[in-house]
């Protein structure tokens, strides 16, 4: 009996408490919660304003493209290029538009994976709606232990949905010496040479093929998926290059190809019609093309862009001419870069 008395009594007193009115201690605390939060959100909108950090020099890392393509003006860009490395400095935004007259952005990263290049796109589409999407094929080749692959995906889907993951070292750059790289439309102008000396005939005969892992699969489709959604054409391409691809490595790219029904390009079957120099047109022994190699596969993709797709071209619309300005501004810095790379003159990653 004493027991249940005392149970009473405590749960009386503690409705008695609950239904006492706030006191102004606790009030101040509320308000006080409030405006610590609202101090917190506008530090952190400012925090993730990644065209702001761009501009200023900022970013310059795995991030750049991501940061870059917020200082786009919206619906503007008639194709997205994505993929690894390989796309990122395979192709001239800029050489496209003095040739054909189309807008494009390479929405790369280096190294890569079709998680990461799945969630980049996400992004890329919530500020310009492209006409195509051009897929270089490589990064479905890039893949570690499953486990690390999910460890991937699992942290870019994280990164996508609260952006302050992706961003939230940027306070490390404040006071920091701005990178003197410019960036033209995602890409980075290499003027280096360094000869391919091995065999031009690296695509020997096989059937054999390279296991393309299932989370590569899997976010390509998705990748697909979302063009589908977004009524955006698709071409799948393989950029040339000795150390990134073999026959067993495109047999297995051209299976997944013909399987979704893909309009596929293998520039390494092309190369000598491309007319690539392998002692002259690669930057680091036969990886990545330099811009000599880049000028020449621009060249060769937006003849076929232009006899295949019916894409507008934007040269003398005054509501581009902001394109031409760059363009300028792009051959300048060719000028400057003359048998250099950023890596040579900021001593930095080679292709972030």
């Amino acid at each position: 009996m004493q027991q249940n008395k005392s149970v009473n009594e405590s749960l009386n007193k503690s409705l008695q408490t609950s239904s006492d009115p706030i006191t102004a201690r606790q009030l101040l605390k509320v308000l006080a919660f409030g405006l610590l939060l609202a101090l917190m959100l506008v530090a952190a909108g400012i925090l993730l304003n990644p065209g702001k950090w761009f501009s200023a020099g900022l970013i310059k890392d795995r991030n750049a493209r991501y940061a870059e393509i917020t200082t786009v003006p919206r619906d503007t860009i008639d194709i997205y290029n994505i993929g690894n490395s390989l796309a990122m400095v395979g192709i001239s935004p800029m050489d496209l538009w003095h040739e054909e007259g189309y807008t494009s952005f390479n929405l790369c990263k280096g190294a890569s994976k079709t998680s990461e290049a799945y969630y980049l796109l996400k992004h890329g589409l919530s500020y310009q709606h492209p006409d195509l999407i051009m897929i270089e094929s490589n990064m479905m080749l890039r893949s570690d232990e499953p486990l690390t692959d999910l460890q991937t995906a699992l942290s870019e889907f994280f990164q996508y949905h609260f952006p302050f993951c992706r961003y939230h070292n940027l306070w490390q750059a404040i006071g920091s010496k701005p990178s003197i790289r410019e960036y033209y439309m995602g890409y980075l102008i290499s003027e280096h040479i360094m000869p391919y000396t091995g065999d031009t005939d690296y695509l020997e005969p096989t059937q054999e093929r390279k296991k393309i892992e299932y989370l590569s699969t899997y976010y390509m489709d998705r990748i697909l998926k979302l063009c589908e959604e977004n009524d955006i054409k698709v071409v799948f391409y393989s950029l040339c290059s000795p150390k990134c691809y073999d026959t067993a490595r495109l047999n297995s790219i051209g299976d997944y190809a013909r399987s979704r029904g893909l309009t596929y390009i293998d520039l390494n079957q092309n190369w000598r019609e491309i007319g690539i120099d392998w002692s002259h047109d690669t930057r680091d022994e036969g990886d990545h093309l330099n811009e000599y190699g880049v000028a020449k596969v621009t060249k060769y993709m937006g003849e076929y862009l232009r006899k295949n797709y019916d894409l507008t071209d934007h040269r003398g619309d005054k509501a581009y001419s902001s394109w031409d300005t760059k363009y300028s501004a792009y051959l300048d810095t060719m000028l400057k870069m003359e048998g250099m790379s950023y890596y040579m003159l900021e001593g930095d990653e080679i292709y972030d």
